[in-house]
């Protein structure tokens, strides 16, 4: 049975709602303020439907500081005009678009109020118009692009999507451009967020948002499981607050800004698309030397999650752990615990499980973990010298790689060449990423059987 919901205003808004509360809640951002609140450094271009202004977005907008042709707060590519305010008919697709762009504006000044938001505007009839937009994102500076609605295979064809006709998502082959805008705008640092594909838990790809250069961001409802609008894909890499569509309780919408000076109800994958975006507004604020990736590797390696799964990624992401990290802890360091090792018997051959953890929040996407029959770090036989070496002593029983995320810790099986005689094992394990970190890890572990 749905839980019942409490009494409502007039308006329809339940009562004691305030904007965006629950969601924030979840996010931790009432944490994440106490280090950061955003800098006017990090600018958060929304890509999106159809804006109209509401006074509590006053003083958050992005101000171009060199407007060219009248683009004081972005540009309008469906209208072609330096005003990103919607004039659309009074049509009932009208109020989603005009409420829709404006609640996702508020979302990242709740969560990011000292980011500036750039304010884009593309049309569905014009598909050209949302390459447009991302170009002029980061060619205007912007670090941060959000972009709740994706593209429709067929919009360029022939003006209909094929998924109004009956055809399910398919790779968008008719609009090339879209990979190569997403492309150019991570080469040059950017980080792009789209929500995945609003499917009723439905297991489906959607090209936009499996792009690499895309962070895919999964629903989550009020309880921070995942939601009844929450899509289930390979590509999924967090989670954050989308709402549940089908309760009858209004209070697990998520309530926010309208184009009407109005508070409104919303739930789906564009939800969680711009929360995402605006936490990564909080994160690069408070870390600006950390390059895209590095900022994507922070928010899902400290997202709150029991490993992956397909509909909310690593977890929910959790902006007061992001942006409360110590300096030291960006970076990959490496740790090897010998009390978590463990010989296993695989027919024949001897398997060395070894447990490797990583102690700062960024990955180590190339672990390479090698066991030696003695000390690789003294002389097995002095002795030996260039002229006259000395054949190995002390050599390589086995190695594996693996890849250990930020934070977190994994297993790795090593099968072994022999047992030493001495019923020891010695391990070393380093990155061998480029740029990774420099240090090695060394244990020894009791193999006496």
């Amino acid at each position: 049975m749905a839980p019942r919901a409490r009494k409502s205003s007039e308006s329809g808004v339940p009562t004691g709602t305030r904007p965006y509360d629950w969601a924030l809640e979840q996010l931790r951002v009432r944490t994440a303020h106490q280090v950061t609140r955003g800098s006017r450094d990090v600018v958060v271009a929304l890509v999106d439907l159809g804006y109209r202004h509401h006074p509590a977005l006053n003083g958050h907008l992005w101000v171009n500081p060199r407007p060219a042709q009248g683009d004081v707060h972005g540009w309008d590519f469906a209208d072609d005009d330096a005003s990103p305010e919607y004039r659309g008919p009074d049509e009932e697709v009208s109020p989603y678009f005009r409420g829709h762009h404006t609640f996702v504006a508020g979302e990242i000044a709740a969560v990011a109020p000292g980011c500036p938001i750039m304010i884009l505007r593309w049309s569905e009839e014009r598909p050209r118009s949302l390459t447009n937009a991302m170009r002029y994102a980061v060619g205007h500076g912007a670090k941060i692009l959000v972009i709740p609605h994706g593209y429709l295979t067929g919009e360029v064809r022939d003006g209909t999507a094929l998924f109004y006709r009956g055809t399910d998502f398919s790779y968008p082959e008719d609009n090339p451009d879209l990979r190569r805008a997403a492309d150019e705008a991570y080469d040059a640092g950017c980080l792009i967020f789209q929500g995945t594909a609003d499917n009723r838990d439905r297991r489906v790809a959607y090209a936009d948002s499996d792009f690499e250069t895309v962070v895919a961001v999964g629903s989550s409802n009020r309880a921070g499981k995942a939601a009844d609008i929450c899509c289930s894909a390979d590509y999924v890499e967090v989670g954050a607050p989308g709402g549940q569509r089908h309760s009858r309780d209004p209070r697990d919408r998520i309530w926010g800004y309208g184009g009407d000076n109005n508070l409104i109800p919303f739930t789906g994958g564009c939800m969680a698309c711009g929360f995402a975006g605006a936490v990564a507004g909080l994160v690069w604020s408070r870390f600006p030397q950390l390059t895209n990736d590095q900022v994507r590797q922070v928010m899902r390696n400290t997202a709150r999650g029991e490993g992956w799964n397909p509909r909310l990624g690593w977890g929910m992401l959790d902006a007061g752990s992001a942006v409360s990290l110590k300096d030291e802890q960006l970076q990959a360091s490496l740790r090897l615990d010998r009390r978590q090792c463990e010989l296993l018997a695989r027919r024949r051959q001897p398997v060395l499980k070894v447990t490797v953890s990583n102690r700062g929040a960024l990955d180590v996407r190339r672990a390479l973990v090698v066991a030696y029959n003695g000390d690789p770090q003294k002389p097995a036989a002095p002795e030996g010298t260039c002229a006259r070496p000395v054949e190995l002593r002390t050599s390589q029983i086995g190695h594996a790689m693996s890849s250990v995320r930020g934070l977190h810790s994994t297993e790795v099986r090593i099968a072994l060449s022999e047992l030493p005689r001495s019923g020891r094992v010695w391990l070393e394990a380093y990155s061998a990423d480029r740029h990774g970190p420099e240090g090695v890890a060394r244990a020894w572990v009791d193999v006496r059987t």
